[in-house]
């Protein structure tokens, strides 16, 4: 359901909503949530992704822009306990490659992430790697 309030923005861009909302949104110290803003629209959207006591990492790759490789990925992920949280893919150019950007649960995890990232290397289709934990 759509609610639309109007708020004050304080010190430092602060903006606090009315609890309320606030609560049903999941809005509690050590949520995480997923801002995209458009500069341009001059707009922001916010959503939540994950609640507090979750261990979770960014996930950048390159990857050859071919059919079954998000599934590949997906499923090396899912062989490590790995959740998916959210991904967004976009094709690079036209040169044949994708870029993919990832957030995931590694809370429940088996193995290392160093080991993730060797796993994810190895695949012929993954040009590069990046995995930053979010604090």
């Amino acid at each position: 359901m759509r609610h639309y309030e109007i708020v004050r923005i304080r010190e430092n861009g602060r903006v606090e909503l009315p609890m309320d909302y606030a609560y049903e949104l999941g809005m509690v110290e050590g949520a995480y949530f997923l801002l995209e803003i458009d500069t341009d629209l001059n707009e922001v959207h916010m959503e939540r992704i994950a609640l507090p006591g979750k261990k979770l990492v960014e996930v950048e790759l390159v990857v050859e822009d071919r059919p079954g490789v998000l599934a590949r990925i997906s499923g090396l992920f899912g062989k490590h306990g790995a959740n998916i949280l959210f991904s967004e893919s976009e094709e690079l150019s036209s040169i044949g490659l994708a870029g993919i950007v990832a957030v995931i649960d590694v809370s429940g995890m088996s193995g290392t992430l160093e080991e993730l990232r060797e796993e994810l290397e190895a695949l012929d289709v993954v040009r590069e790697v990046v995995l930053r934990p979010l604090e």
